[in-house]
């Protein structure tokens, strides 16, 4: 019975647990795993694979904001219907809102800013009707030739108008709105 009691208590000895060293070894191969992940640069790829990611989204947010942007963008090109089917018809039209003194019709003949506005127009010719401009500003409109030459019927057209010398003295230049299919002002 004495060995019995000899191999019993060998048995009860306390042993390090599998479960213990299992742990530990996936501990330190982990740790390693992670200095060598770190080392190699392994963070900083992962890093930016995730800035990658991120980035991609923002462009595809910043992409869809943009088309939508241009799409109103369009729409209000496609509602600016104030002009002729010519430049020439559309010099008339501004010419008789002037003469019947309809400044806000008048601007509406100008081509939108950047900004879908005409205010600058507007306010010019606001400006102009209160210091008594209109009457020379419609003389010197009435005598506007076109320039054939500038002439693209599906892009822009200048007119151009000369003193009592022949000589060019100012230029009115006319752009073709496409999404409403009118000519426009651009600038005078």
């Amino acid at each position: 019975m004495a060995e019995n009691n000899s191999s019993s208590a060998r048995n009860k000895e306390p042993q390090p647990k599998r479960k213990n060293i299992f742990f530990i070894i996936i501990g330190c191969l982990l740790i390693i795993f992670i200095i060598f992940f770190a080392i190699g640069g392994g963070f900083g790829i992962l890093k930016e694979r995730i800035q990658r990611v991120v980035d991609s989204y923002k462009t595809q947010k910043a992409l869809k904001q943009y088309e939508q942007a241009l799409d109103q963008y369009y729409q209000v090109l496609a509602q600016d219907t104030y002009g002729g089917k010519t430049p020439q018809e559309t010099l008339d039209m501004f010419i008789n809102a002037l003469e019947k003194g309809d400044i806000e019709l008048a601007a509406k003949y100008f081509a939108l800013d950047d900004n879908l506005s005409r205010k600058d127009a507007e306010d010019g010719l606001k400006r102009a009707s209160d210091e008594g401009r209109i009457f020379t500003i419609l003389e010197f409109l009435k005598n506007a030739k076109l320039d054939q030459s500038s002439f693209d019927p599906n892009n822009v057209a200048v007119f151009y108008i000369s003193n009592e010398k022949g000589e060019m003295v100012h230029e009115i230049d006319f752009v073709f709105n496409e999404y409403s299919g009118v000519w426009k002002i651009k600038s005078m």
